[in-house]
């Protein structure tokens, strides 16, 4: 169809942006930026946002001279830079902008952005011929509605085809299947603006649009610890807090909601005083498991509006998290022969994972049993990793029970850490003793953390909003002395 550039007048249905601009807002002062390859925020023309802040004259001429400079630079590149998901946020990017560009522009520009336009909407839809439609990004499926807007083209498949980007992407619990709070947010955010557009194009909603964003809304809801910040899990980080707590801003009474009794993922509990989480997520070859960490097992815990236990966090680079936060040595939970219990290749899904992680959840009279196990290293070290956690409603205390269990009849002698990072803040002092350490929180608070075991003190990393705070994790270590080694500890408001 021929495209009308008429309808691209006042096309923004931008709701929150999630591009952290902090660290590259002088970029566009730079000569000819657009040659910059491995940056996102140039490759999917994030800049153009950047530019409308500035306003004006100034701003118009940056965004076009660095559009067009990057075309002409790129338009016979074959790299990853035309792949459909970046080429649908170049397009996104333009068409939201698209009256701010053109505002002082003469024929001859107009014309050419035109045709920048048209050649990446023919790129889009040549790329997404092969791909399926469940491995689309709502990015891409706003880009395929507008694309279809642009050509007049019917809406009647719309309801299908996110019915399938549901079912692979959304677990059962309308958890996103990265099991990353910001991708979760983002994905609600992309929801709220694909709702608007269908809206302004008076095009029917279909109910599961409402009721995933509702369901989802509900899900994120619970990720937050009694500090108000966000469960750090598989490259999660709080830099962007304001903004997750923005995606559901408006809404009021959300309606509370339970971990499944028996699935995959991670599961939360809150009472009054204490927010437990507890990682029990089964990684697959899906792209969708290429970001998640090793940290199987791992748990975090706050109490009294204060956190205590954490996993080390997320250092965002241009999206991305450090590979190094994602071994499992970054999270609280219980490491063999010091190796991470999924392989780990930066920008692939995982190579090798656990095939099994079961979760059950008793509940009897406000007293609960948590169980997850995984068999992430049997095959190196013929091991079945067991981690058993004890806690009563509203009284403040964890029990643990970490067990490493042998695959075969022979026991095999194997070194283990089990690692409890601590929030940075916290005032540690170790007892003669060495089965104690007492806690010290900053408002006074004082935690007895126990074991049958001797306790060690490590330094430890943080990440706090991008910057890497030192701090120091509590270690369980030894060697395998029999074919079930049990490993007890406990931490308990004194």
């Amino acid at each position: 169809g021929r495209l009308n550039f008429k309808l691209l007048l006042n096309l923004n249905f931008q709701k929150i942006d999630y591009v952290n601009y902090d660290k590259i807002k002088n970029l566009i002062f730079k000569p000819d930026f657009f040659k910059i390859e491995k940056n996102s925020i140039v490759q999917n023309f994030d800049f153009i946002n950047l530019c409308t802040n500035i306003g004006g004259k100034r701003g118009i001429e940056i965004a076009k001279k660095n559009i067009f400079g990057w075309y002409r630079f790129n338009k016979f590149n074959s790299k990853f830079i035309w792949n459909p998901e970046i080429i649908a946020n170049r397009i996104i990017n333009i068409v939201y902008n698209y009256n701010f560009i053109n505002s002082i522009s003469t024929k001859k520009d107009q014309r050419y952005l035109e045709k920048i336009i048209k050649v990446h909407i023919k790129a889009f839809n040549k790329f997404t011929l092969t791909k399926k439609f469940e491995n689309y990004s709502l990015t891409e499926l706003k880009v395929f509605i507008l694309i279809k807007f642009f050509n007049s083209e019917d809406f009647s498949n719309i309801e299908n085809n996110f019915t399938k980007i549901v079912d692979r992407q959304i677990d059962s619990f309308s958890m996103h299947k990265s099991y990353n709070i910001l991708d979760h947010s983002k994905f609600i955010n992309h929801l709220n603006e694909i709702i608007n557009i269908l809206l302004f194009l008076n095009i029917g909603v279909p109910k599961i649009f409402e009721i995933t964003k509702i369901k989802m809304e509900a899900v994120l809801a619970q990720y937050f610890h009694k500090d108000g910040t966000i469960a750090l899990f598989n490259g999660s980080n709080n830099n962007n807090l304001t903004k997750i707590i923005g995606t559901f801003a408006e809404k009021q009474n959300l309606k509370k909601i339970q971990f499944p009794d028996e699935t995959n993922g991670i599961y939360f509990f809150e009472d009054k005083n204490k927010k437990l989480f507890f990682d029990t997520v089964q990684p697959t070859s899906s792209i969708l498991s290429k970001k998640l960490s090793a940290g199987t097992l791992s748990f975090e815990l706050s109490a009294e509006k204060e956190k205590l236990i954490t996993n080390c966090g997320a250092i965002e680079k241009s999206g991305d998290n450090a590979s190094y936060l994602r071994y499992s040595a970054a999270h609280s939970t219980v490491v063999l022969e010091n190796t991470n219990i999924s392989e780990i290749r930066e920008n692939q899904p995982h190579i090798k994972f656990p095939q099994t992680v079961s979760f059950k959840k008793q509940e009897n009279e406000g007293k609960y049993v948590l169980e997850g196990s995984h068999n992430g290293y049997v095959k190196n070290y013929k091991k079945i990793v067991k981690r058993k956690i004890f806690f009563e409603e509203n009284k403040n205390y964890l029990v643990g029970e970490d067990s490493i269990i042998s695959a075969t009849s022979l026991n095999r002698e194997i070194v283990y850490h089990i690692r409890f990072h601590i929030i940075p803040g916290i005032t540690i002092t170790e007892t003669n003793s060495k089965k104690n350490i007492i806690l010290k929180t900053k408002k006074n608070i004082v935690w007895m953390f126990k074991s049958n075991k001797d306790l060690n003190l490590e330094e430890s990393v943080f990440m706090d909003k991008n910057v890497i705070k030192e701090t120091k994790q509590i270690v369980i270590k030894g060697v395998t002395k029999q074919n079930r080694e049990g490993i007890k500890w406990s931490i308990q408001k004194m």
